[in-house]
């Protein structure tokens, strides 16, 4: 391509002046040099290779609001394009002026090197820009362009200032016919009118927009300078990356010397910012888009319907389409691009110029907003208007409108405090909608005393206010006491609950339902499972009914619950699945409910030995009960869950101890006695397992031994504890060679899980039996009990109900293989019993593999009551190597003293690997 001549062309220096004439007569040299970097601009490498990737398309869309670095970024690019030399570039700025074709053209010629004395003199050879002929012009560029020897760039920046339909046409015919060697690259804050669509179905257009364009924390790291890793992290979350803003609040900081921390004080506010927004922004839009932009820069998201409302008028949608060039600082929120939401900063910036010009109308469109939100059922953001507009009445009646405590239902408990937070709290104490709404908050989190101190100064309220809200505050009131578990206890509790639910409206389906949950929660809690399923079932049919179906949820867990402790874990999971995938579909997902799903499900797959999968479910659930709300039921299952695993993997009872301390702590925080009572009886389990006996005697006397027992099966709601007493007082005699008084107890469990339908504790309890009898040699008794638990095990393949006891099932089944005609190869019971045999196996395996075949010699004498140097002789080592191995063992079974070494190697099962004694 020839060197360029512009003599003809360019006129006079810009600081010579005519008379009559304007600065859009000359031509300005300037304009074809991209503007001199700053010395401290950051290298974008990531954006200049997604260019250098484009050059194989005909064009490239650089297209993002002010601010974004769209100028700086393509001169980075020429200069390393010109340091390559393998690409001539081409570099136009464009303003209102080059809107004129032939000016257009003739600085187009300059830029891409044509002039007088070469083959193309005579149409661009006039004495003026304006003697052009354009069609001419037109041709010779194309012909020039397509004739290059090498790769061309051109890159046109402020497209938009030049855009207009004939300048469209001409980079349309450049972009179209240019050649397979030129590259066109448009800087642009609107989208021109070029087949842009065509385009992109041809794979002809690369787009970079603002979010692209944005600075990555790297970057931002970059433009801070000596701040930290954290301070940079901040400033990208409150910038969102927009360069302008990054670089100004870096100019700010460094400013009066404030630190990086002060990043957080940083806003649209901000004198650097504020005037830059103004000046770049702002002052050069129409004066309806800029009234737009300040009468809905108070909504955090909105569409056309909600802007039409809020402004009173019906152009939103017209001035939104305008305004489609501010993607960036005006951000979409779907694909439709329907729904907006401003830039922060930008937001922030506008709302304060609206609320000095006009601080009334800035009240009153938050109103409007308030009303239009409560209309379409958006709470929170009806509420925060409301307050916006200072009208805290407005805001108390959006939350009685939607339901008041029902809000954490739908929106979850961080939204809901968040709300809260808004008012004066003697606002919230003395308005019935909130007084009721931050109770059932209170309620959540676990602050029952918080709560019911609430609850108590809404019985004050005169009729006139309470009555709106009187059936509001009775399903508070029933939740409150069924989280403090004060309903079980009450024999005519499920009575009363039913009572109060028939009597609320028939189309109250939330109230209904939720009272019917707490009367399933009640049942449950006193071990009446067939009428827990009744009753969970009737609330699952009532709160399907429901406009939402939030609570939902909770009573098919209820449901699975029922289930699980019938026998029926099949039907249990399904239900729990339900159930979790409810709690996932609410606003945010329900935290309490996915936790309680997880709980229950892990319980589920321990019983059928799913041990991994169990404690990936519990991971994380258990802590979200324990600092939000739950129930002593969930409690119980997640707990006892966590126990079993806690009890396979650390046989020194550390763990389990820390556990049940957990278990303590939350039992006395939130006042719930049964559960208190239910980690007294699993510790004395756990204490059982421990070499010992003064400890787990002492815990036996601090919970009341038979006495204890019999009161909490016979009370009804007790049950748990009373099973879980049971089964430790079981152990308890048998290993102190009480069988008699054992089997007493186990079978006074028996009868009671048989009557209430309870085939968890009923197959746990038959097992127990069956142990007892074969250690008191009495094996045709024991077979009995025993077939009906491999009768369940295989039905349920609840496999958990035989591994618990872990080697004494093992010499059980061994024995009953032996002498059971029922237990002959080809049976049922046969196959249950090898399967059994084989994890059981598979568990002492794996307990051993982690022991050198010495160390386990080494234990086996140890179990034989052997002195170092007696070891030392029989296994012909020196006393030495002895304690060598003693101190690994002691470090590997996690114990100090042989009497605790001893202890957990015999839970482990390692004395009979090491070949100890029979």
């Amino acid at each position: 391509m020839p060197v360029a001549k512009p003599v003809a062309l360019i006129g006079p220096r810009p600081s010579l002046t005519r008379e009559g004439t304007t600065s859009g007569d000359w031509i300005l040299p300037d304009k074809l040099e991209p503007p001199r970097l700053h010395v401290d601009a950051i290298p974008r490498s990531r954006l200049m290779a997604q260019l250098d990737a484009s050059l194989s398309v005909p064009l490239t869309l650089l297209l993002a609001p002010p601010g974004f670095g769209k100028s700086t970024l393509l001169a980075q690019w020429h200069a390393h394009l010109l340091q390559q030399g393998q690409t001539q570039v081409a570099w136009l700025s464009l303003d209102e002026d080059d809107a004129e074709p032939a000016r257009l053209l003739a600085y187009l010629a300059l830029a891409l090197g044509l002039g007088a004395g070469d083959s193309f003199t005579p149409p661009l050879g006039a004495s003026h820009w304006r003697d052009l002929d354009l069609a001419a012009t037109r041709t010779v560029l194309l012909r020039a362009v397509r004739c290059a020897q090498q790769p061309l760039v051109l890159m046109l920046d402020d497209y938009d200032r030049a855009a207009s339909p004939a300048i469209n046409e001409i980079i349309t015919l450049l972009v179209e016919h240019g050649g397979p060697r030129l590259h066109v690259l448009l800087a642009t804050r609107r989208a021109p009118a070029l087949p842009l669509s065509q385009l992109t179905v041809r794979g002809a257009l690369q787009r970079i927009d603002a979010s692209e364009l944005a600075l990555d924390a790297g970057e931002t790291r970059a433009v801070l300078g000596a701040s930290s890793d954290a301070d940079a992290a901040r400033l990208r979350d409150k910038t969102e990356g927009w360069p302008v803003a990054v670089r100004l609040a870096a100019l700010w900081i460094a400013g009066d010397g404030r630190r990086g921390e002060d990043v957080a004080r940083f806003s649209g506010r901000s004198a650097l910012l504020a005037n830059y927004l103004a000046e770049q922004v702002v002052r050069d839009l129409d004066a309806p888009l800029r009234d737009f932009l300040l009468e809905t820069s108070g909504l955090e998201r909105f569409n056309a319907d909600l802007a039409n409302a809020m402004r009173g008028r019906q152009d939103s949608g017209q001035l939104l389409v305008c305004l489609g060039h501010f993607h960036g600082l005006l951000v979409p929120l779907d694909d439709d691009h329907e729904w907006f939401r401003y830039h922060p900063l930008f937001a922030d910036f506008l709302h304060q110029q609206l609320e000095r010009q006009a601080p009334a109308q800035a009240r009153a469109l938050h109103r409007r907003a308030a009303q239009w939100c409560a209309d379409h059922h958006q709470l929170p953001e009806a509420v925060r208007h409301a307050l916006r507009a200072r009208d805290t009445e407005l805001a108390a009646a959006c939350v009685a409108r939607a339901g008041s405590w029902q809000m954490l239902l739908r929106h979850g408990t961080a939204a809901v405090r968040g709300l809260l937070r808004q008012f004066d709290v003697r606002v919230i104490r003395d308005t019935p909608a909130l007084n009721l709404t931050q109770a059932y908050l209170h309620m959540r989190v676990g602050e029952f005393s918080h709560a019911q101190t609430l609850l108590e100064r809404f019985r004050d309220f005169g009729e006139e206010l309470r009555a709106p809200l009187e059936r509001d505050y009775t399903v508070v009131v029933a939740l409150l006491r069924d989280l403090m578990d004060q309903v079980c206890g009450n024999p005519r509790g499920i009575t009363q609950l039913h009572a109060q639910a028939c009597a609320l409206d028939q189309d109250d389906h939330l109230g209904r339902g939720t009272l019917l949950c707490i009367c399933a929660t009640t049942a449950l809690g006193r071990g009446e499972l067939a009428t827990a399923e009744r009753l969970a079932r009737e609330a699952a049919e009532t709160l399907g009914r429901a406009p939402s179906q939030e609570s939902l949820g909770y009573a098919l867990v209820h449901l699975g619950q029922s289930q699980f402790y019938r026998g029926a874990l099949d039907a249990a999971e399904d239900t729990y699945q339900r159930a979790l995938a409810l709690a996932g579909q609410s606003h945010g997902g329900d935290s309490t409910l996915i936790a309680a799903c997880r709980c229950l499900l892990a319980q589920l797959q321990v019983e059928r030995g799913r041990y991994d999968v169990a404690a990936d479910l519990l991971d994380g659930a258990l802590e979200t009960l324990e600092r939000d709300d739950g129930w002593v039921d969930v409690y119980a299952s997640g707990y006892g869950t966590a126990l079993t695993l806690a009890r396979q993997h650390d046989r020194s009872g550390r763990k389990a101890c820390a556990l049940l301390d957990r278990m303590d702590a939350l039992a006395t925080r939130r006042h719930l006695a049964r559960l208190a009572d239910l980690a007294t009886a699993w510790r004395l389990d756990v204490l059982m397992d421990l070499p010992g006996q003064a400890v787990a005697d002492a815990v036996m006397a601090r919970s009341g031994g038979e006495a204890a027992f019999i009161h909490a099966l016979s009370s009804g709601h007790g049950w748990r504890q009373g099973h879980a007493l049971g089964m430790a007082l079981a152990r308890w005699h048998a290993q102190a060679g009480r069988a008699g008084q054992a089997l007493s107890i186990l079978q006074r469990q028996q009868t009671f899980a048989v009557e209430n339908g309870d085939a968890f504790h009923l197959a746990r309890v038959q097992l127990r039996l069956a142990l007892v009898r074969h250690q008191r040699g009495e094996m045709d008794q024991a077979l009995p009990p025993l077939h009906a638990v491999l009768d369940h095990v295989a039905s349920m393949r609840a496999w958990q109900v035989a591994l618990e006891p872990g080697l004494p099932t093992k010499s059980l089944l061994r024995s009953a293989r032996q002498h059971d005609p029922e237990a002959a190869a080809g049976t049922t019971r046969a196959l249950t019993i090898h399967i059994l045999l084989e994890k059981l196996s598979c568990e002492e395996t794996l307990a051993t593999q982690l022991f050198s075949e010495r160390e386990l010699e080494v234990l086996g004498q140890l179990a034989r009551g052997q002195s170092n140097k007696q070891i030392a002789r029989r296994l012909s080592l020196s006393e030495n190597t002895v304690k060598f191995h003693l101190k690994n063992l002691y470090r590997k079974l996690e114990a100090s003293t042989r009497e605790a070494a001893l202890g957990n190697a015999l839970q482990r099962g390692l004395i009979e690997a090491a070949g100890g004694p029979q």
